[in-house]
């Protein structure tokens, strides 16, 4: 989350599986990571932003999501993404309309009841 509470969403290139939909900063992991260093390393690489502290909001299974509001850097612009084609700072109760799969939206909405 920045400072006005709102959330950094990414959107998935065309040669990407669910092409064009908004996304959270994540991935897979590597070789011996524990899921926090794997969410800390995707948002780095993904984003340019590093987590500073960060707090489990779901656990859906093989996925884990952590939200935080204590990062640093500055964040890519748009052409700067390597993994994405745009994005988004939006505020998370205000996601109608935007092409983003319901995990995502129900993940969202858990996190800021």
């Amino acid at each position: 989350m920045n400072e006005r509470g709102e959330i950094l969403l990414l959107l998935r290139k065309m040669d990407q599986p669910f092409p064009m939909k908004w996304d959270l900063p994540g991935g897979h992991l590597k070789g011996g990571e524990s899921w926090e260093e794997g969410a800390k390393r995707e948002t780095k690489e993904e984003t340019n932003i590093n987590i500073l502290k960060m707090q489990k909001i779901s656990d859906k299974g093989k996925n884990k999501y952590f939200k935080t509001d204590t990062w640093d850097g500055e964040v890519f612009s748009s052409s700067e993404l390597p993994e994405h084609d745009d994005l988004m700072w939006a505020d998370p109760n205000n996601l109608g309309g935007l092409n983003i799969s319901r995990i995502y939206l129900s993940v969202i909405r858990s996190a800021f009841k």
